[in-house]
């Protein structure tokens, strides 16, 4: 499993010297599955869609806080665009998915990470998507992305997906690392990355928990998980402090919700009940944090000793911001700031085994 996936990868990664990209990625799926060349062509269409809208999402967010909003008036915003031709019913219902489905994904990564069931989810005072509660529900929506950040940088440090830094250098994977975050070669870079994830998962090479998963949710997993990795590199150079770090994941998260949103009520016409949340859980679960930490890793032993070296430094250095400000999120786990117990090591070697580790 290790060759092969590492294989994918690499030939999926390839095709970013190409002048004709999405047609060599086309090629690269129908070439390593038994997918048509028409199956294989809507799947590159898809993940280059999704890469698209989230660097788009991210880019607005960025602007907009640049202009004096804040990152909730923004969600807020985007939220009402969605839900702005719905009946009143049905928007409290959609919010309350959103709501329902985050709590879930934190309360799962408590599990996974600290091996104690906590409940951090905080009940509503009114679940009406109207007036001035309209903030405090979005206001809910933002403390669960921190919450969610916290939670995944820990579960990146602890998962124990060390980079090796024996591997082959390809300067393919080193100049997305070099390069400015966001830069148009970062949506190239996790176009090609999300191929390659989805060339996987047609051969069975991926967990059960991705099996099901569609390009879009693969996209967004991969998108947050090579991200990661870079954020990462950027810390331990020096472009970024920690803090600065922990608060663009959020912001990505945030892009990246909002992203989700959009994507499953676009594929699925209108809003289709339990399509929006199981989105979210996909991405923002344990399952989806884990996956694509380990596809980050696999990303990062191509980019060279130098690089993957300070992958494994800025990891631990955000983690360990993760940690200090973790009894916010959990203040009812003893072990917030002493080491995390055995359940996030045995779900990481789980998922880690499907790829190589």
């Amino acid at each position: 499993m290790k060759s092969e996936f590492n294989d994918i990868v690499d030939k999926s990664i390839n095709t970013l010297l190409s002048d004709n990209l999405k047609e060599d990625l086309v090629k690269t799926i129908k070439d390593n599955t038994k997918l048509d060349f028409q199956k294989s062509q809507q799947i590159v269409n898809d993940i280059v869609n999704t890469i698209e809208l989230v660097d788009k999402n991210y880019k607005d967010l960025k602007r907009a806080k640049g202009n004096g909003k804040t990152r909730t008036q923004w969600l807020e915003d985007k939220v009402d665009v969605v839900v702005k031709d719905l009946s009143n019913e049905a928007k409290n219902k959609f919010v309350q998915e959103i709501k329902d489905n985050l709590d879930t994904s934190n309360n799962d990564m408590l599990i996974k990470v600290f091996d104690e069931s906590v409940d951090i989810s905080k009940r509503l005072p009114n679940a009406k998507y109207e007036d001035l509660n309209k903030k405090v529900i979005i206001d809910d929506f933002s403390r669960q992305l921190k919450d969610n950040t916290i939670l995944g940088a820990i579960i990146n440090e602890d998962g124990k997906f060390e980079i090796d830094t024996k591997h082959k250098e390809i300067k393919a994977v080193k100049e997305y690392f070099e390069a400015k975050l966001d830069s148009d070669y970062d949506k190239q870079f996790k176009t090609a990355v999300s191929v390659a994830t989805e060339i996987a998962k047609n051969k069975d090479l991926l967990p059960p928990s991705l099996k099901d998963k569609t390009p879009e949710e693969i996209s967004m997993i991969v998108d947050k998980g090579v991200t990661s990795a870079k954020i990462a590199f950027k810390l331990a150079n020096g472009e970024l402090n920690a803090m600065d770090a922990v608060e663009y994941t959020i912001d990505r998260n945030t892009a990246i919700l909002n992203s989700a949103i959009v994507t499953a009520t676009t594929k699925y016409g209108g809003v289709a009940g339990g399509k929006v949340g199981g989105f979210i859980g996909s991405i923002f679960g344990p399952a989806g944090t884990i996956a694509g930490t380990a596809i980050g890793t696999v990303v990062g032993k191509f980019a060279g000793n130098f690089v993957g070296g300070l992958i494994n430094k800025g990891v631990k250095k955000i983690a360990s911001v993760a940690k200090s400000v973790a009894s916010s999120v959990v203040s009812g786990v003893k072990s917030v700031v002493s080491s995390v117990a055995s359940g996030v090591s045995s779900f990481c070697s789980g998922v880690a085994s499907f790829f190589g580790f």
